[in-house]
């Protein structure tokens, strides 16, 4: 269990799924002036899980690719906000990295991060361990984050993590649609396993606050919200600890 406490009055800004690819596209350029603007001294920015659309492991080609994106959490930081990533299934094995970069007070954490505030408790993860019945994608995750999966991705050369990296990442997106476009029926019940697993994690003796990510549908229920899929709904998810309020907020993705 990992735990960062902050007593302030400041907010948790969270972000989740941005796929950033490139910095050339006009989405990653938009990601860099959020971080450089909306988080500020005392506040907490939580990168909750695929930030990148391939980022594995501590490799040269995924560094100098996103070189930027870590300018701007050194900057960020200096400028004295709090920056944690969880590691999602796009991304992780990263902390090396911003040690290498120049961002070693980001905070890397492997499947959630609680911060209280105000007296309160908001917990963050990812949203890939939401749905206990995956259990081949839970098998697939337990070995790349296993002694033995770690130095596999050690061994294998960066060019070719990166080439399978994204092939995966275009046949996932080729077979699939934004939660937007289900029918009622699938939509409801995707809802219903991230409603189910909040319920775990959201109350006495656990958090006030959850939020989550990885499914790409912005939805809520009391105490919980997911951020969705920022590249299609422009929204970012905001935690006031002095109310424990969670508010969904636009910006110019």
């Amino acid at each position: 269990m990992e735990m960062s406490t902050q007593n302030s009055l400041n907010y948790v800004h969270v972000l989740s799924d941005l796929h950033l690819v490139h910095p050339s596209e006009s989405f990653y350029q938009s990601v860099l002036t959020f971080i450089s603007e909306v988080p500020q001294p005392g506040d907490h920015l939580a990168l909750a899980g695929d930030i990148f659309d391939v980022y594995v492991g501590d490799k040269t080609v995924f560094r100098e690719l996103h070189r930027p994106f870590f300018e701007a959490v050194r900057l960020a930081g200096l400028r004295g906000a709090f920056i944690h990533h969880i590691e999602g299934n796009h991304d992780f094995g990263l902390a090396d990295s911003y040690a290498a970069m120049g961002c070693s007070q980001v905070q890397v954490h492997g499947d959630f991060i609680e911060i209280e505030m105000q007296g309160r408790k908001i917990r963050i993860e990812h949203g890939d361990l939401a749905d206990s019945a995956d259990w081949f994608y839970l098998l697939l995750r337990g070995f790349f984050r296993s002694v033995a999966g770690r130095s596999l991705i050690a061994f294998l050369p960066g060019q070719a993590l990166d080439r399978l990296g994204q092939y995966w990442s275009n046949t996932s997106r080729d077979q699939k649609t934004l939660p937007d476009d289900w029918s009622s029926e699938d939509r409801e019940k995707l809802r219903s396993i991230f409603f189910k697993y909040s319920r775990t994690r959201v109350g006495p003796g656990q958090a006030d606050a959850l939020v989550m990510g990885h499914c790409h549908d912005p939805h809520s229920c009391d105490g919980y919200m997911n951020v969705g899929f920022p590249r299609h709904h422009k929204q970012w998810v905001r935690w006031n600890p002095a109310e424990n309020m969670l508010e969904r907020l636009s910006y110019r993705f």
